[in-house]
């Protein structure tokens, strides 16, 4: 989420810095240059190296084009600019809900918030660069975990939050990214599909992503990394990327393995010339050029010279907004990536896919709607609990219901949060682990359910929690015990495992056998043990299929094409 970034730019000299002082590493050639990092803590360290030119001027809303070469020392010290986003959108609430759900005393809430409110972060559309940190002096190459971060395809950065010394020293190379967002990474309009080559618009950040897998595929060895296996995961928007880089034709054959964590793309239909939930890209394009006072033969031209600031609001209108997310346009994303995954035609990678037990406890707070793809509205008493639930799932409500306690008015929003997670996030996870599986392919699924360790904890085991223990650190005094620094050498460990060979399992972990559908089973990453186990919210998941594959029919039934 946005705020962590922000919170670990704040506190980079004191969780990155400290300890040991750094010394230079040696200089490591690449395609474009030579380049110096830091050294310390037994990992080296470099930081906003570009892998793509700045999209800025007659580059914005382009496909990415290829860094510049230097033949000095690049000094990969600082992280470059987060790609454009605002920073005021939101936070306050979020980390509100966050940390009084969390059981956080009021004084390190207040703590937390000042450090906040003095901090600020660079951001900029000159963005496009990468972080690396790798063991020193490893013995031969080492696999590569490519993290893509969350943020609604609208905030966050690859920058010091996920800088883990840590993760890197169980044997890997750890890179992490920065990539166009919200209108600048995923505006579709007809005019940029008429200027492209491939007739492809709206899908800038998708582009990014895999450029940057490119450089990693051209670079990685010169830092000890394996160009032959790497690993792409990332958590919410990160996961939802994993899913769409898999289900893409240009980016199957740049990775070997993938991790979804809370995201699959299953939920996502946006397409630029074809209206369904929302308006089409292409109509959300022409609204953002009517918005901004321009039309005609030279509306993008116009755009492109706009500055950020002018285009501010309209970035955030919430009909504009609701449809930056990857697109299908017939050649990034030839159709859903549910569609993609439901023929067969996906990556045909090990994969690790899941999600976390209370990923609605704060995301509903934020106005989420509580089916995804069902109506629009959140209930508060059980007649609309019981509409809702007619209205999405038809015939199979009653199923749905059984999954959920709903006595009086009083239960209708827990109820409501724990609906909204299952149906953008578990369930999901279930159904790729199927699909993955139906094709030939191994998955692993997992439930994630650690609790704040707080007596006044309300939000469980929370939207993104996970990203603490896979990389080591999180918002600073949040509650942890002993269990928390086991969680994460068992998450850490399983996560590299998998990177070096597919399966995460190893002697020291507890066993996790492969997803199959006829008897499915997920590891629990439980708030005090972690195991296997049947998939414990299997009824609802194919209680809820339906409903799922209309959506995903009636997606079909517009196909990309048209101009």
């Amino acid at each position: 989420m946005r705020i962590l970034g922000l919170v670990g730019c704040l506190l980079c000299a004191t969780l990155v810095s400290g300890g040991c002082g750094p010394s230079a590493t040696g200089i490591v050639a690449t395609a474009n240059g030579p380049i110096q990092g830091i050294s310390q803590d037994g990992v080296n360290i470099f930081r906003g190296i570009p892998y793509a030119a700045p999209p800025v001027g007659d580059l914005r809303w382009r496909a990415p084009q290829p860094a510049a070469t230097w033949k000095a020392p690049l000094q990969a010290t600082e992280f470059g600019a987060m790609c454009w986003q605002d920073l005021s959108a939101g936070d306050a609430v979020f980390l509100t809900t966050l940390t009084e759900g969390a059981g956080m005393g009021g004084f390190t809430r207040w703590l937390l918030n000042t450090l906040v409110s003095l901090g600020s972060a660079e951001v900029s559309e000159d963005c496009l660069t990468l972080n690396i940190v790798a063991p020193v002096d490893p013995e031969g190459p080492l696999p590569v975990l490519f993290w893509i971060h969350g943020g609604g395809h609208q905030f966050g950065s690859g920058g010091v939050m996920y800088e883990s010394p840590q993760l890197a020293a169980r044997g890997a190379v750890v890179v992490t990214i920065n990539y166009r967002l919200g209108l600048y990474g995923f505006l579709a309009h007809p005019d940029l599909a008429a200027e492209d080559p491939k007739g492809s618009s709206g899908n800038y950040g998708m582009l990014d992503q895999i450029a940057a897998l490119e450089w990693v595929r051209d670079n990685i060895a010169a830092f000890g990394g394996d160009p032959d296996n790497v690993t792409i995961f990332g958590e919410s928007a990160g996961g939802h990327s994993v899913g769409q880089l898999m289900a893409s034709p240009l980016s199957q054959q740049l990775f070997h393995r993938a991790i979804a964590q809370s995201g699959t793309g299953f939920y996502q239909f946006q397409a630029t010339d074809a209206a369904y939930e929302r308006l089409s890209g292409f109509d959300a394009g022409r609204r953002v050029a009517a918005m901004a006072g321009v039309s005609g033969a030279n509306e993008i031209a116009a755009l492109r010279k706009m500055s950020v600031e002018a285009l501010r609001d309209i970035a955030f209108d919430p009909d504009i907004s609701a449809t930056l997310h990857p697109q299908i346009d017939g050649h990034v994303l030839p159709v859903s990536t549910a569609q993609t995954f439901h023929e067969g035609r996906q990556a045909a990678v090990p994969l690790i896919v899941g999600s976390n037990a209370d990923e609605g406890s704060v995301l509903y707070h934020m106005g989420l709607n509580p089916i995804d793809g069902g109506p629009q509205r959140q209930p508060q008493t059980v007649p609309e609990w019981d509409t809702l639930l007619a209205e999405a799932f038809g015939e199979d409500a009653a199923n749905v219901a059984l999954a959920y306690t709903v006595d009086t008015d009083a239960d209708v929003v827990k109820a409501a949060e724990q609906l909204m997670g299952d149906t953008w996030f578990g369930r999901h996870a279930f159904y790729m682990a199927e699909m993955h599986v139906a094709a030939g392919h191994p998955a692993y699924l997992y439930m994630y359910e650690r609790r704040p360790p707080a007596e006044n904890e309300t939000i469980g085991a929370s939207h993104a929690l996970e990203i603490s223990h896979v990389f080591g650190g999180f918002i600073p005094f949040w509650p942890s015990d002993a269990r928390d620094d086991e969680l994460t050498r068992e998450m850490q460990s399983y996560w590299v495992t998998f990177a070096a060979d597919g399966n995460p399992n190893a002697d020291e972990l507890p066993a996790w056998r492969q997803f199959a559908d006829l008897e499915p089973f997920e590891m629990a990453f439980g708030h005090d043990v972690t195991g296997e186990r049947r998939v414990a919210r299997e009824d609802r998941y194919r209680a809820m299929a339906g409903q799922f594959e209309a959506r995903l029919t009636n997606a079909t039934l517009a196909p990309v094409g048209g101009r």
